[in-house]
């Protein structure tokens, strides 16, 4: 309603104003007069697409530190081997003396192998036992050997088996072991061989004593030793 009375007021006053012939002065257009310059529109960009953010990369892991190899442990010094003993019972069992009571014999044994020359050793004033052959009780060929006759160096000490070609079948004969044990043999036979026939000393599959020599009657041949033949006396365990 106050709209409708000012209006009404502004129209009256209009009409009761100055003479119609009167110019009304020309007043200087307001800046509300003026028509605003059209301005041209300015097409609005688009806005521009921010990159895209690049993914962060994560960190890259460091390798793991490599263990370092551990020290290889020196090998230990390979000991040498020491010599093996033999048991107890073999050594025991070894012969080491003979006892002939026939041809009043009653010697030690001592123990003998072979030479560079894979040639038997022969003591020169003793009965030798053959370590490469049996022992007592083992169930094999016992090899004993000796000479016949005394050497020109020693004409004082009597050859062992200076006697043996005595010996009859049927003759006693004593063995003892390093521990005192005695083992009674019985004379079975003797023999005449040359010295290739090496069969005798050889393992027989069964317990034999078997004592090799020279013949003894018939070693000595102008003035120098003859060994064309070997004496064997074969013995077996008695009681077998």
């Amino acid at each position: 309603m106050k709209h409708y009375y000012l209006i009404m007021f502004c129209a009256l006053l209009a009409a009761c104003g100055a003479p119609a012939s009167a110019t009304a002065p020309t007043t200087a257009p307001t800046q509300a007069d003026v028509p605003a310059p059209t301005a041209t529109p300015r097409p609005i960009s688009t806005a521009t697409a921010l990159p895209t953010p690049r993914p962060i990369s994560t960190a890259t892991a460091l390798p793991t530190a490599t263990a370092l190899p551990t020290a290889t442990a020196l090998p230990t010094e390979t000991a040498l081997p020491t010599a093996t003993a033999l048991p107890t019972s073999a050594v025991s069992r070894a012969p080491v003396r003979l006892e002939i009571a026939a041809i009043g014999l009653d010697r030690p044994l001592v123990s003998v192998g072979l030479d560079s020359q894979r040639v038997p050793i022969v003591p020169n004033h003793d009965v030798g036992w053959y370590n490469l052959s049996a022992r007592i009780g083992e169930g094999e060929n016992i090899v004993l050997w000796g000479h016949v006759l005394r050497f020109r160096s020693r004409p004082d000490l009597p050859a062992p088996f200076a006697r043996l070609k005595e010996l009859a079948v049927g003759a006693e004969i004593t063995l003892y072991d390093a521990a005192g044990t005695a083992r009674r043999y019985v004379v079975t036979r003797q023999v005449q061989v040359t010295p290739d026939q090496v069969e005798f000393i050889l393992p027989q599959g069964r317990e034999l004593l078997t004592m090799v020599s020279c013949i003894g009657d018939k070693v000595v041949v102008d003035d120098s030793v003859e060994l064309s033949h070997r004496l064997i006396t074969i013995a077996e365990p008695a009681g077998d």
